[in-house]
């Protein structure tokens, strides 16, 4: 007998408090089960819309196989709690969406696989999806990690002492708290940029990689990423919408904590380290781009974005400027370069639409 069995953590929009936290345990049985013993448990009388809280779970994975084995823990009821009141004390509307803690990962129509998770449902409710995750331990390596870089980067003469102390004193206000405190914000901001393409009518990646070339994100990026001219169209476009969310993140910890970032853009703090002036840059820039949704909620159509497991993108990013030596500011792309990322994003979607026919 195959059996899926796991609890559910919600956090509604008057659901701070960790006593009116609702857990809710599941089990799901194979079709060739008793049809009889197909049924949700759960252990209070008390819980709400367990139809919805079951659908959530159907909405993510349709069998048992699409289950990841983990050896991550589940987010703890104290984690959550702490997190969920820093970001939305800090301006992410977290009240206006559905926040979950997963007590598995998966990986089916969507990614479940990272840290969060971000989606809406076909009747456009935008739901927010924390993964298990060892926050103690990655508060450990990330910042470990990234002291590592910056001590290297500084022995090589690019990165400025000050800057390097800098960001010693932002990592020592990560904590349990604060670390899920920065998943939620990210994920928030997906939720904001998604909005905002829909505002605009723009849902082609064509579309959405010219906002962000017309905005002068692109060309902030490309200065604050090793080789970012040379990766294809298609990781350009995931690494434009990351970093993106990773500036909104970082703007509400700068607006709230005296110009603190506390944790830098996982991607692009290779570049960040050696000019923090184009952190800055890009803050300023996200915040036009995004402005509308910033100030005001919306809701639209089904979509997706999960937050990817920040040790292996710091790390890769961070491989891939030492070994070359890249330097952060250098502008290598011109309009041609720009123009043939459209057009490879033009034949994909050609392809795709191929395929389909």
């Amino acid at each position: 007998m195959s059996v899926l069995a796991e609890k559910i953590v919600l956090l509604d929009e008057n659901e701070e408090n960790e006593s009116e936290i609702d857990f809710i345990e599941c089990e799901f049985f194979e079709d060739n089960e008793d049809s009889e013993r197909k049924i949700f448990e759960y252990d209070r009388d008390t819980i709400r819309n367990i139809r919805t809280k079951a659908g959530l779970v159907m909405d993510l994975i349709t069998s048992h196989e699409q289950v990841i084995k983990t050896l991550a823990p589940p987010r703890t009821r104290h984690e959550i709690n702490g997190g969920y009141k820093i970001a939305n004390r800090r301006g992410a509307r977290l009240h206006e969406v559905e926040v979950f803690n997963l007590y598995f990962k998966f990986r089916s129509h969507l990614r479940g696989d990272g840290i969060a998770l971000m989606y809406r449902t076909n009747d456009k409710q935008e739901r927010i999806i924390l993964l298990p995750d060892d926050t103690r331990d990655r508060v450990e390596q990330e910042s470990r990690l990234f002291l590592d870089i910056a001590t290297e980067l500084t022995l090589m003469g690019y990165m400025e002492p000050d800057v390097q102390n800098d960001l010693i004193e932002n990592l020592r206000l990560l904590n349990i708290h604060e670390r899920c405190a920065q998943s939620l914000q990210h994920e928030y901001g997906h939720i904001l940029h998604w909005r905002e393409f829909d505002e605009l009518g723009i849902h082609t990646p064509v579309d959405i990689f010219d906002w962000f070339v017309v905005n002068g994100y692109y060309e902030n990026v490309e200065r604050r990423i090793p080789h970012f001219e040379d990766k294809p169209a298609q990781q350009q476009l995931m690494i434009l919408k990351e970093s993106l969310v990773e500036d909104y993140r970082i703007s509400l910890n700068l607006s709230e904590k005296s110009g603190k970032f506390i944790s830098p853009n996982k991607f692009c703090h290779f570049g960040d380290f050696q000019m923090p002036e184009l952190l800055e840059e890009g803050v300023r820039i996200m915040k036009e781009m995004l402005t509308n949704q910033i100030n005001k909620p919306s809701v639209s159509r089904p979509l997706s974005s999960s937050e990817m497991d920040s040790l292996e993108v710091i790390r890769s990013v961070a491989s891939e400027g030492f070994r070359t030596k890249w330097r952060a500011g250098v502008k290598s792309s011109t309009g041609a370069t720009i123009h043939r990322k459209r057009e490879e994003l033009i034949r994909e979607l050609q392809e795709v639409a191929a395929t389909t026919e």
